[in-house]
């Protein structure tokens, strides 16, 4: 992880995040006017940057492959397809010169992986593709993206068992803890396949059965294990398979959820990555400084994915646990990225980092605003 930290075009972005961290600590974080809709709106308008998203309006101001990919189905639905579509196509404009795609890109068309190959990368941004309808993208960049298909393939499959390997540290969701062979590695893995097989927009280099492979190694009848080894799930094992449509709600959603619930996951608010910290699967350089940032502190981008699934299923307690969240948004004029069991902003070590604020996630926040707002003869299931 050190040498990616001190990479010729990752640190200077990350000094001027720091100095934007540094700023925002003297006079307090940007407040946007209105109610939580207007205020989550306001917060994917602060992303745009012109020609792309980026990751927010905040301190992380860079093109970020995984954000701009789970977003994608929500910003179409909130009337930004366009700008989702136009994102995309900077980005693999700048990716094309060297046939890669990478977690990030930074200022000055600079892509890099943040820390190492990024698990979901590439099958974050077919599913963009596909959420916008960006076949004409496709087209244009077929030639360099079936080899890095290929290429992807060869480095995350264990060809024993058609599972991503467990020798080697993948960059993903929780991108300062070791992710190896887990449920959101797995999930990202069968993504790439279904997208292709679905889409047709070439022959998935992928092996027969990758669905059947992902159940037999995570379901367990009432939860996505987050490891096949261990009982327990998390935020992200919880999730994504759901969200993403790996697998299908008849599977056991409503009992995914409640598991997730049960396990001190959704409260105060959803939703953790786990219940409780595990200082063993923390990156040491990233513990100095932003210790549990992606254990018990609360995700709100997991949230929003949790509660559209929630809303699903049982409206009232989607309804109920949005209106959570819409408190802490209107209390402090913005979508935070991160929030602590005190439901304030997290802050790291000595307070040199602080919780981004104004994400490009709100639009799936935003979308769920507009979906219960909505009139209940016009609200369609997902």
């Amino acid at each position: 992880m050190l040498p990616a930290m001190v990479d010729p075009a990752i640190l200077p972005a990350y000094l001027t995040s720091a100095a934007r961290i540094a700023v925002r600590g003297l006079r307090g974080p940007h407040r946007f006017a209105g109610d939580a809709r207007a205020i989550a709106r306001a917060c994917v308008d602060a992303s745009w940057d012109g020609d792309h998203f980026n990751a927010s309006g905040g301190h992380f101001r860079q093109f970020w492959t995984r954000d701009t990919g789970f977003s994608a189905e929500a910003l179409v639905r909130i009337g930004d397809g366009p700008r989702l579509h136009a994102s995309l196509a900077w980005a693999m404009d700048v990716w094309a010169a060297r046939g890669r795609v990478t977690t990030t890109i930074f200022p000055g068309r600079r892509p890099r992986d943040v820390y190492t190959l990024g698990i979901d990368s590439l099958p974050l941004l077919l599913h963009a593709l596909r959420a916008c309808a960006a076949s004409d993208l496709v087209g244009r960049h077929r030639h360099w993206l079936e080899r890095e298909a290929e290429r992807y393939v060869g480095a995350v499959i264990d060809p024993r068992t058609g599972l991503v390997r467990t020798d080697r540290r993948f960059s993903s969701h929780r991108d300062t803890v070791v992710t190896r062979s887990n449920g959101y590695a797995n999930t990202m893995l069968v993504l790439l396949d279904q997208v292709l097989r679905e889409t047709g927009w070439w022959q998935s280099p992928v092996g027969d059965g990758s669905t059947e492979r992902f159940v037999a190694g995570f379901w367990d009848g009432v939860r996505v294990r987050d490891r096949p080894d261990r009982a327990a799930t998390s935020g992200d094992a919880t999730v994504f398979p759901f969200w993403l449509g790996v697998l299908p709600a008849e599977l056991g959603l409503a009992a995914a959820l409640e598991s997730a619930r049960a396990e001190g996951l959704a409260g105060p608010l959803p939703l953790r990555y786990v219940a409780r910290r595990d200082r063993s699967l923390e990156d040491p350089v990233q513990t100095l400084f932003v210790p549990d940032y992606q254990g018990t502190a609360i995700w709100t981008s997991l949230g929003a994915i949790y509660l559209q699934l929630l809303d699903r299923i049982d409206r009232p307690a989607a309804v109920a646990a949005l209106a959570g969240h819409a408190a802490v948004i209107e209390r402090d004029g913005t979508v935070w990225e991160v929030l602590d069991e005190d439901l304030r902003p997290y802050v790291g070590r000595l307070g040199i980092f602080r919780a981004d604020e104004a994400m490009l996630w709100s639009a799936i926040l935003l979308d769920l605003f507009e979906r219960q707002a909505a009139p209940a003869a016009q609200a369609q299931p997902r």
